[in-house]
Order: structure tokens, then sequence, then C-alpha cells
């Protein structure tokens, strides 16, 4: 099997690559110039950088592939610019680049994320055939990027496979949050209870994994998370139990955070970097529900997600000891 996996030098990647190779599978990593390779550097695997923007350069790497991940993609910005040009234009770069194949064109499976569905409302959970209203441009780019999938469905066997907020070893967002809690503070933005679906990201790779294995017809989409819901509320309980603190739980009001968020929007864009926090990102954490409806990757994947929190926060908790970031 000849694997291609886009993005595979980040967090998600580099786990989805390790348990590829594990598995003696010829792996090809697509990164833009210069990424970062801590993670894969190691690896008996090639690395190609010529980014997921050239189509011609793109081509030929997916020769004689089988599957291909499509992971590369930015959660943070400097512009919707960005976003669009990196989801969006990046992935229909990759399925062109796939259809080019012909008769042989590989397996594109497609990394989104529930934020191209939008909160739950109305009561239902957040399902593959849910319909999209997202609420950010981040939201927006990936739902653009599974509309382009579609529009090869004729030519390009692919599978789009929808996520909440995944953590694990190597995550550094989240890590934020187990650094204030070992403080003895919980911070977020609106309640904390309301509730989420999580994942740990050794659930994820068996998840990317099973798609590319199943049977599945090509052009399904997935929302893959654990059945577990959780409270940020709770989430914060087992972080303190994990660390053995008793964390304050600070709460703040979403009009605050917006100005934040607004002011911050501006000084990033005075340095030329991305906001971490912006008014998009405040609008999707202040919403009461982001619980997904797993039951069709559950049934046609046969996919099993083996990490509750009450596993998966112990086990990230440790990693971030062990490499002195906690």
């Amino acid at each position: 099997m000849r694997a291609v996996v886009t993005g595979g030098a980040g967090f998600i990647g580099s786990h989805l690559i390790e348990s590829l190779v594990a598995s003696s599978v010829d792996v090809v990593c697509v990164e833009r110039r210069g990424a970062p390779r801590a993670w894969i550097g190691a690896l008996p695997i090639t690395v190609v950088e010529c980014g997921v923007q050239d189509v011609d350069a793109l081509a030929p790497v997916l020769e004689g592939a089988d599957v291909v991940f499509h992971l590369a993609g930015l959660t943070e910005a400097r512009s919707a610019a960005d976003y669009y040009t990196v989801n969006a234009d990046g992935t229909a770069a990759v399925v062109r680049a796939a259809a080019r194949q012909g008769s042989r064109a590989p397996h594109v499976i497609l990394m989104s994320s529930i934020a191209a569905v939008g909160p739950c409302r109305n009561g239902e959970l957040i399902g593959p055939d849910s319909t999209p209203r997202p609420l950010s441009t981040y939201g927006y780019s990936k739902l653009l990027a599974e509309a382009v999938v579609h529009a090869y469905r004729d030519r390009v066997p692919a599978t789009i496979a929808r996520f909440p907020s995944v953590y694990g070893p190597r995550e550094r967002g989240i890590l934020k949050f187990f650094q204030l809690v070992r403080r003895g503070v919980a911070l977020t933005i609106g309640g904390w209870d309301r509730q989420v679906s999580l994942m740990y990201v050794t659930d994820v790779v068996t998840g990317l994994r099973r798609i590319a294995e199943a049977e599945a017809p090509a052009g399904r989409t997935y929302c893959l998370a654990h059945p577990e819901i959780v409270t940020w509320r709770g989430f914060a309980a087992t972080v303190g139990q994990a660390l053995e603190r008793d964390p304050v739980l600070v709460s703040v009001p979403r009009g605050i955070a917006t100005v934040v968020a607004r002011v911050a929007e501006m000084g990033a864009a005075l340095r030329r970097t991305a906001a971490v926090l912006n008014r998009g990102r405040v609008e999707e954490i202040t919403q009461d529900r982001w619980v997904c409806d797993g039951s069709r990757a559950y049934a046609e994947l046969e996919f099993t997600p083996a990490y509750p929190t009450a596993r998966a926060v112990p086990e990230t908790a440790a990693w971030y000891r062990e490499m002195g970031w906690l």
C-alpha cells in the first residue's frame, strides 16, 4: 500500500504516519517548504516539500498512490483569504492532481471539521446529513473544501471525515488549558456546562485508517467522535484530577471576549501573524452544544473509539510532563 499524507509533519499527521509506517505502508509526506519535521524526521518515509497549491507538482507525487490522507489545512490564519487559499483551494489542487491519475485515481480522504456544519440546532446532533450553517470563516473554508470533493466525485473516489476538537500528545492548543489548571485556574469563554464531542488523537488515526481500509462506498461523509458527551466543567475536573489540582473555574463573558478578540485581530494584522483568538472562534466556543452523531461511522466502518476523557486526559498529561511542557 502506498499512502500520501498532506500536512504529515503536524500534530495529527505525524501520529498517522507513525501508525502507517508501523504497518509497513509506503508513505509520502507532502509539506510546505521549511515545515518542522521533529516528529517524523527519523521515520523511513519520503518527504516532498511542494505544499498543496501546485497541481503540476502534486500530480507526480500522487502517481501510484492508493490513498491520499488530505490533512493539510489552517485552523488559524492571518486573513479570511488565507483560510480559503489553503483549506479550499489547497483541497482543489489535491483532487485535481488525483483526477489526473485517470482510472488509477487514489482514494482521497479529506479531514474536515464539524465547524463546516455548525453547532447542534433544534436538539439534533451534528451528523453527516446535517444542513451546514458554519459560524466562522474557518468553518466556511472547510465547507468549501467538502464541496470541491463532491464536485470531483465522478473522477476521484473520496470520503469526507468530519472531526470535533482533537487533543493528545504534541497538541499545543489544549496545552494552554492544562498549564492553567496546573496553576490552579481553569479559564473558558461563556458557560462551563456547554456540551461538546472530543476525540483523542489515537482514535482519530484509527478512524482515518478504518476509512482507508473499509470497503465503504466512495462519496460518503462521516462524523467521527467518541460517543461520550463532555461538558467543559467535567473536562476541567478530569484535567484537574490528572494534575492533582482542584482548579478555580473562571468564565469570561462573551461580550468581553469579543472585544478582546477584535483587539487581538488588529494586533495580529499589524504583526502579520494569525490571531489565536478571533471573533469567529468566540462565536463557536460560546455555543451550547457541539455534539456529534457518529453512528454511521460506528456501523459502516466498524469504528469503535477507545479513549474516553478518563483515559485520554491522563495519557496526555503524562506526555506533557515527560516532554517538560508542564
